[in-house]
């Protein structure tokens, strides 16, 4: 229906981020998600989920861990490179 109304819409892709209490980089790895309008779900490491899962899905045991449309985008650096080359 929205396409019909706007043919140049398009969805935003479903993004899910790995996060851990007082991690200053997921901290900014949600502003920048958010700055750039992205809702996203947040599983938070001793509460949703443990490092060992983390470890499992992605290789990695840090935090935060991005995807985005089912991508792995990796941590907050490199969701921040992820915006500088779409642009």
């Amino acid at each position: 229906m929205i396409k019909y109304i706007d043919p140049n819409w398009q969805d935003k892709p479903s993004v899910s981020i790995f996060t851990k209490p007082g991690c200053p980089h997921c901290a900014k790895a949600k502003e920048t998600l958010t700055q750039k309008g992205f809702q996203f779900e947040e599983i938070v490491l001793g509460k949703d989920a443990s490092i060992t899962s983390v470890r499992a899905i992605t290789g990695r045991e840090t935090t935060p861990q991005v995807f985005i449309g089912g991508k792995h985008i990796g941590g907050n650096d490199d969701l921040q490179k992820y915006f500088a080359d779409a642009k």
